[in-house]
């Protein structure tokens, strides 16, 4: 007896095509009036057919396209609502920015043109240059008055003094200094008393803008980069926060003494002669 071939699956397949797949919506029931022949039914229209529908592959075509559109769509409106909250919030930061710099332009612009008019005032006006510095000289005498008192009042409640202050400070140095030279100068051959009396002069300028503590500070800083020694001078004399024993015993004493936005007389130290002011 002869031995049977096997059949390969690919004659099979040939012989019996698997059936494509039915268009979205159509599903095939048996049908109960006929056994043995089925129909197809459209779950969504209710329609019914014996043939294989074929048409609606177009049709769930169409479906599948709005679909993608319908998502495309909606993530491009989804994208520009982002992209106008992102607009909006990049907007508000440009503005207050800007608010921000005009204001802080205005006040140094303000503040040099005060600065120079001053000194012109006393190019142009020599006397009273004399009046001003004999005035700086008893505002001195009665700060170093009231300094006394104040020197008790500051030990008598260190207790309660900040553990660290800021401050800006304008530097004179002179020929006696520990190091007579400076970022100005390469080599300072001026007397301590000149130093002084230039010192004087910047303190009589600041002297006008005491009354108004955002003018006092712009004035002070303007001044700072043009006339201190010291290298603070490149950010208008700000030597930032410091505790105790971290300075010059002058310059600490000084400076600890001082209430917030108060304006020092003048306070020497090895380094040379300064004016302070307490900003923290």
């Amino acid at each position: 007896m002869d031995e049977e071939q096997p059949i390969s699956l690919s004659l099979i397949l040939q012989n019996n095509p698997v059936p494509d797949p039915l268009p979205h919506g159509w599903i095939m029931h048996k049908s109960r009036s006929y056994p043995g022949y089925a129909y197809y039914f459209h779950q969504f229209t209710g329609e019914k057919r014996w043939d294989l529908p074929i048409v609606s592959n177009l049709e769930g075509l169409k479906e599948t396209i709005q679909s993608l559109a319908n998502q495309q769509q909606q993530q491009h409106q989804q994208q520009l609502e982002q992209e106008q909250v992102e607009q909006a919030a990049a907007a508000a930061v440009m503005a207050a920015e800007a608010q921000g710099s005009l204001a802080a332009s205005s006040l140094i612009s303000t503040s040099h043109n005060n600065v120079s008019k001053k000194k012109r005032e006393r190019e142009e006006n020599p006397h009273s240059k004399k009046t001003t510095s004999s005035s700086s000289s008893s505002t001195d005498k009665k700060m170093k008055r009231n300094g006394d008192s104040t020197t008790t009042t500051t030990s008598s409640s260190l207790s309660s003094s900040p553990e660290k202050v800021r401050v800006l400070h304008i530097l004179k140095k002179h020929k006696d200094s520990r190091r007579p030279a400076s970022w100005r100068q390469s080599k300072i051959t001026i007397s301590k008393e000149e130093a002084i009396s230039e010192l004087k002069e910047i303190i009589s300028i600041l002297d006008e803008s005491r009354g108004d503590a955002k003018e006092l500070r712009a004035t002070f800083e303007e001044l700072a980069k043009t006339e201190s020694d010291c290298t603070s001078a490149k950010r208008g004399g700000d030597v930032g926060y410091f505790g105790r024993k971290k300075m010059q015993p002058n310059f600490e004493k000084a400076s600890f003494s001082l209430r917030v936005g108060e304006l020092s007389g003048i306070v020497e130290t090895s380094s040379g002669v300064h004016v302070i002011l307490r900003l923290g």
